[in-house]
């Protein structure tokens, strides 16, 4: 199990480093979802993050890893429970366009966070309503529904590499918004560890 995961990590280093080809020749050979022997829940937090930072990066999207992935997610994972695979699972729902899932797994948490439930509060509904914005080039509105809880993702769960999967969402719509002075302080101060941020048009901010 660690060592399927700490592939998805090395990847995502990969990533900033620049070596793509290395960075995706690990997914398809350890993680990718067809190939992925871990636990469920690992197999969808782990495929999923680098699939879309895949994207954030500027590469082409997998059209037949997203669409087994969501395949996975909803026979795995048909309710809503985990906050951190809640978010994961949302973005595969918005990529395949399944909006009715989507809005599914939203009133499930809101049904789990009155009575305690859902420690997380509102940071997954707000991400998911991001994603589908973002998705589909509403980058205002995506920026809208993640400044709010920009500085709450840690409710959420999962490593700080993990919710770089927000952050970096959230740097990409201000750059796709031309709001470049709103991209600057994500991009200039960042925690330290890899100073490289693999977001396509970055260099603008530089």
């Amino acid at each position: 199990m660690l060592y399927i995961h700490l592939s998805g990590h090395l990847a995502l280093g990969d990533l900033e480093a620049g070596d793509a080809a290395a960075a995706f020749q690990l997914f398809m050979e350890t993680f990718s979802p067809d190939v992925h022997s871990g636990p469920p829940r690992g197999t969808v937090n782990d495929a999923v993050s680098f699939l879309r930072r895949w994207e954030l990066a500027g590469h082409p999207r997998d059209a037949e890893a997203w669409r087994m992935m969501q395949d996975f997610a909803n026979s795995a994972f048909p309710r809503a429970g985990v906050a951190f695979s809640d978010m994961h699972i949302a973005l595969t729902q918005v990529v395949a366009g399944n909006d009715a899932a989507l809005e599914a797994r939203a009133r499930q948490v809101d049904e789990l966070a009155p009575s305690g439930r859902y420690p997380s509060g509102p940071c997954v509904p707000a991400v998911s309503h991001a994603f589908a914005a973002f998705e589909r080039r509403d980058f205002s509105a995506a920026i809208d529904a993640l400044e709010p809880i920009a500085g709450e993702l840690e409710r959420i769960g999962g490593s700080r590499a993990q919710l770089d999967l927000v952050e970096f969402t959230l740097l990409k719509a201000y750059l796709s918004a031309a709001r470049l002075d709103d991209a600057r302080p994500i991009a200039n101060v960042r925690r330290p560890g890899p100073s490289g941020i693999p977001v396509a048009g970055l260099a603008a901010v530089r």
